[in-house]
């Protein structure tokens, strides 16, 4: 006879995927009415059964975590009372008759009624059986699989895969395989198998991403073309490579760098042919720079930007290309008037440099370069449009090409090297321009602003050094630390470099190619970031989704890209290849927080509020999941690609399958993604899949089930809108008292009752320079000018209660600012949840 645990998903399992509110354990309570304490506590009921039905009395009953013991009384009824919300294991014992464990979970102000039914023994083990494969599906010999917790645990495949573990403790078991050899990169499963007492579970597979060799090469974009533009494979977004060609639907991650001026954001912010732009500093006054003739930090002249056509440059500056040309006019001193300033060409001792490429600022707009009004619908929803630098070529800086030039710095035959950041660019996310909550002083967003206007034409400053390690692909570098004559040290000066594509392309991801072109297509040659560890899946992404302040371990504390000097003469040349690498190499204490407002890569790669949990500035994702449920739970691991496509960036994951509906392109809309994997759990218990389908299907996209395409009736998909909408209303009720809210997830004016707006609250910014309207201001309960958001979604997918941001506000608002303030989950919306950092 088998036997077995049996195993009861409560209707108020809170998360089985992983998903819990915030708090000390991950969960929260519900907020009180007025006067009244918040509910953090709910109820356990049951009845504990023999294996023949009946009643058992006097049987233990207790949790996991530990809270209060029960013994069943004669009619086998048991209670556990004042429970801390959660997710619990509850256990039933009782001699001779045996024991069972079922999962379940305690809502607030709730009861959970459960039945158990003892099996005859206590821990029954459990088996597992299965086989490792190859991406082609042929096993590997000699994997070793173990079991995450369990020591005892650990197995070695056979010669065909194949692998056997026995006597396992039951429940949710993850399963690591650590490869055989360079030829396969780490694995496991990232969503939990349930395996009852008793139980033998068999044919699970488990697939092993491959990896290129030590010595594999980066082959380039127009290699993979070749065969993948011609057909695709799996989920690929057959737009794939239009956009990596250019297309103007093209993926953020394909033209984040654009050489040339075609990509240009706000053009009308620049001057016309005979007019002139004046970029102005932080207290408002005319900006002033570092001279690119002298290269002197402590003489700054000043700047003017202006535009004019190519065929007027004569010998002032080479012109990028045709036509206009955007131009930054540099002063022979910096003691100017504003009325001294202007586009004049027979200016004595100008400088005049033109933007050689841009870097940023399309984001989620998705014509944004030839449609400033955005006419046109925004098409890139996982990004912001932030900002946009502007970049010149290296020899156009007269400083930057005499000191190469006495340095021995020969850079002549090389791709086209540029400065990362001229003295200003544009910041386009922000207070907008003639919001009443500004100040005179603040110009509002779009605006000119300056960036590191005192230091930007060093020869440390270039995008092969700082910038192309996450925006390039197949980089290679050459350094020298120099001295000149002046006395000034430089450390890592790059001397020459090259790349195979100036953007993230299909290498950056799967690995060196020259490997896969060798062997005749072999896909065990390319990582497949799917089949790797969660912690390896997640660095895919984290490489550059996982620092914004740090700096490299080796050399210390020069990259800001995942680089490890370590590598140089190996796979990656030194820089982050995903699974076969661990990023706490690539940074100095990586993952540790930094809270300085000014931060500090000697202390912690991760710049955060004080909270040391949610961060302050963009780029750090990955820092964010890891402290999120949704990364470190009983369930299901998730990484980046379950919710994002990286391939096209346009909506949620290319493909997902619930229950036998598949979901093509899964929207955010109306929850949708969300509740692919929260539906029937939880505060979602009573939403079916199917009617997650309706929300699909509303939104423009595509479900299947069975292979054909799903449609509504009218009547039922107006029932299944009802039911999305009841379950999340008593959801908000519930945690936030917020039942009389309007139910308004598909407006984005005025998103409440959509996941992301609570639980994935803008917190942080796109920074470059701490200045108040570069966040979102509104007015605080008294009038106030404050922070509402900034730009970035937390990806700790937690509550922030206004509490948290109050604790932040300075004793003394004179010397405060409103920029020094958390937002937090309410301020967007919410007056009160909103607090001044300063005087006005």
């Amino acid at each position: 006879m088998r036997r077995f645990f049996l195993l009861i998903m409560c209707a108020s399992l809170l998360c089985l995927a992983g998903c819990a509110d915030d708090g000390d354990d991950g969960q929260t309570g519900a907020v009180g009415s007025a006067g009244a304490d918040a509910i953090n506590y709910g109820t356990i009921e049951g009845l504990v059964l023999d294996a023949s039905g009946n009643p058992v009395a006097d049987a233990t009953v207790d949790t996991d975590p530990t809270s209060i013991t029960a013994t069943t009384n004669e009619d086998g009824e048991f209670t556990l009372s004042d429970i801390a919300i959660g997710s619990y294991q509850v256990t039933a014992t009782k001699s001779g008759a045996g024991a069972a464990t079922v999962m379940c979970g305690v809502a607030a102000g709730g009861i959970t009624s459960m039945s158990i039914t003892l099996t005859d023994e206590l821990d029954v083990p459990a088996t597992i059986m299965g086989t490792i494969l190859n991406t082609e599906g042929a096993g590997i010999m000699g994997a070793t699989v173990s079991v995450a917790g369990q020591t005892d645990a650990t197995t070695t495949t056979a010669l065909d895969g194949s692998f056997s573990l026995s006597d396992l403790t039951p429940g949710y078991l993850f399963l690591n395989v650590q490869a055989p050899s360079d030829t396969y990169l780490d694995g496991g499963n990232r969503k939990a198998l349930f395996v009852q007492g008793g139980e033998t579970v068999t044919d699970l597979e488990i697939t092993l991403s491959g990896r290129p060799s030590a010595d594999a090469t980066y082959v380039g974009m127009a290699t993979c073309e070749g065969c993948h533009g011609s057909y695709h494979i799996g989920n690929v977004d057959p737009a794939l490579f239009d956009a990596y060609n250019g297309s103007e639907t093209a993926a953020i991650h394909s033209r984040f760098v654009t050489e040339g001026t075609s990509h240009l954001v706000y053009k009308s912010l620049w001057p016309d042919m005979d007019g002139v732009v004046l970029p102005k500093n932080t207290s408002g006054g005319l900006l002033k720079v570092q001279d690119p003739a002298t290269g002197s930090s402590t003489a700054l002249v000043n700047l003017a930007l202006c535009r004019e056509d190519a065929s007027e440059a004569g010998d002032r500056y080479t012109p990028v290309g045709e036509g206009e040309q955007f131009l930054f006019k540099f002063y022979a001193t910096g003691d100017l008037a504003e009325g001294d300033l202007d586009c004049d060409t027979d200016t004595a001792g100008a400088t005049w440099i033109p933007v050689a490429a841009t870097i940023g600022g399309e984001g989620n707009w998705g014509e944004g370069y030839t449609d400033e009004t955005h006419a046109i619908a925004d098409s890139h929803p996982n990004f912001g449009e932030g900002k946009q630098r502007y970049m010149c070529r290296l020899e156009d800086v007269p400083y930057i090409k005499q000191w190469n030039l006495e340095n021995g710095v020969d850079r002549t035959g090389q791709p086209q090297d540029y400065v990362a950041y001229m003295p200003a660019f544009i910041m386009q996310d922000g207070t907008p321009v003639g919001s009443d909550i500004l100040e005179d002083s603040e110009p509002g967003t779009p605006t000119f602003w300056q960036k590191s206007p005192s230091a930007w034409c060093g020869p440390y400053n270039t995008l092969s050094r700082n910038c192309a390690g996450c925006h390039a692909t197949g980089l290679k570098l050459e350094t020298a630390d120099i001295t000149d004559d002046d006395g000034h040290s430089y450390k890592s000066v790059v001397t020459y470099w090259e790349y195979k594509d100036l953007n993230v392309t299909c290498e950056r991801c799967h690995g060196p190619g020259s490997d896969h072109l060798a062997q005749k297509f072999d896909n065990t040659t390319l990582i497949m970031p799917q089949y790797l560890t969660t912690q390896a899946a997640n660095e895919t992404c984290g490489q550059c989704h996982g620092n914004h302040d740090g700096r490299s371990s080796t050399p210390a504390g020069v990259y800001k890209p995942a680089y490890d000097g370590t590598y140089t003469d190996t796979l990656g040349y030194g820089f982050f290849v995903p699974g076969v690498y661990s990023l706490e190499t690539f940074f100095a204490n990586f993952n540790q927080p930094t809270t300085t407002l000014v931060p500090d890569w000697t202390v912690g790669s991760f710049h955060t509020w004080p909270d040391q949990t949610h961060s302050r500035p963009h780029s750090q994702e990955y820092l964010e999941l890891r402290r999120s449920v949704h990364y470190n739970n009983s369930y299901e691991t998730l990484a980046c690609f379950d919710c994002h496509n990286a391939h096209t960036l346009n909506g949620g994951p290319a493909s997902r399958e619930v229950d036998g509906y598949e979901f093509s392109n899964v929207t955010y809309a109306n929850n949708t993604l969300c509740l692919t994997c929260h539906a029937t759990r939880g505060s979602f218990t009573d939403v079916s899949i199917a009617d997650v389908a309706v929300l699909q299907v509303d939104a423009g996209r595509t479900v299947t089930k069975d292979d054909v395409e799903v449609t509504f009736e009218d009547s039922e998909a107006a029932l299944a809108r009802n039911q999305v909408a009841k379950a999340v209303a008593e959801h908000m009720q519930v945690k936030a008292g917020m039942g009389g809210a309007l139910y308004t997830p598909t407006d984005s004016d005025m998103p409440v009752g959509s996941c992301t707006s609570c639980h994935m609250a803008k917190i942080g910014k796109l920074q470059d320079i701490n200045v108040d309207f570069f966040y979102h201001l509104a007015a605080d309960s008294d009038g106030n000018s404050a922070v509402a958001e900034g730009n970035v979604p937390s990806h700790v997918f937690d509550i922030v209660w206004p509490g948290q941001s109050s604790v932040l506000k300075n004793s003394d608002p004179a010397s405060g600012h409103d920029y020094d303030i958390m937002p937090n989950s309410c301020s967007k919306c919410h007056e009160f949840a909103r607090i001044s950092g300063d005087l006005d």
